[in-house]
């Protein structure tokens, strides 16, 4: 194949996952569940993988931190309290991803895939679609909740921004928007430190991670329209479930096949 059209294509395969990254992310969570395949599939070790991805994540974030912004639906002073926690607890998780081997890295993101899915059909299903309940602003144990959910950040992104929301809604009392907006918030945060962190150790893959990240800020930037729309809940919780079940689907590919082919 011409060596130019295959640069093409590997170009084009990473905007592309930026954009699902990026849209999938602000929409609902996630969005890692797109674009790490994508680069474990392109060659790169499950901590370059895991490392690069955040520029993606970042770059998303910010842009639908901007959107938000732009509609007067970011509570800052509440989000830089809550950045504190979860920022913290972000650096202990990239300190633990880079001491952790490969293989014990993939039991750990298959089990925070299935607790995450069964949050989402006994848990999230109700607090989506449930009104807005008690005085939203900051409390101290969503504080703990949060330095929790900025370790998993940290570690490996994967479908820390569904824990996120759960904890911004269920313990913080947000509404959906506006812990939609608080997420983007949290994200860029939690993203940022890790990758100076992961820079410095010379994990970052930066020509596959700034592609994915043009695609992640359009894709952040939609997410950001598409959840302030009047049927925001029903399609996140679809979202969700959808990519979830596609995660659980890949994994599942990944362990089972080296046992598949051993056995034939």
């Amino acid at each position: 194949m011409n060596p130019t059209l295959v640069h093409l294509l590997y170009g084009a395969v990473l905007l592309g996952a930026g954009l699902g990254c990026g849209l999938v992310n602000t929409l609902a969570s996630s969005g890692s569940a797109i674009s790490l395949p994508v680069l474990l599939m392109f060659g790169l070790s499950p901590l370059e993988a895991n490392a690069t991805n955040r520029l993606a994540v970042l770059f998303g974030s910010l842009m639908a931190l901007r959107t938000f912004h732009a509609k007067a639906e970011v509570n800052w002073r509440a989000g830089i309290v809550m950045a504190i926690p979860a920022t913290l607890g972000s650096v202990f998780g990239v300190l633990a991803a880079e001491r952790i081997p490969g293989r014990s890295m993939g039991l750990v993101i298959t089990a925070a895939v299935m607790a995450a899915l069964l949050l989402l059909v006994f848990k999230m299903r109700s607090v989506l679609e449930r009104p807005q309940t008690g005085i939203a602003g900051i409390t101290t144990s969503g504080m703990f909740a949060l330095l929790g959910v900025g370790f998993w950040l940290g570690f490996i992104v994967l479908d820390g921004a569904t824990y996120l929301l759960l904890v911004l809604i269920l313990m913080f009392h947000f509404d959906l928007v506006r812990a939609n907006a608080l997420k983007a918030l949290l994200g860029v945060t939690t993203t940022l430190v890790p990758i100076v962190m992961f820079a410095n150790s010379g994990s970052i893959r930066w020509r596959e991670g700034l592609l994915m990240s043009v695609g992640s800020v359009a894709g952040g930037y939609f997410g950001a329209r598409l959840t302030m729309h009047e049927r925001a809940k029903y399609w996140i919780f679809r979202t969700l479930v959808a990519v979830l079940l596609l995660e659980i689907i890949h994994l599942g590919i990944q362990y089972g096949a080296p046992y598949l082919h051993h056995a034939s």
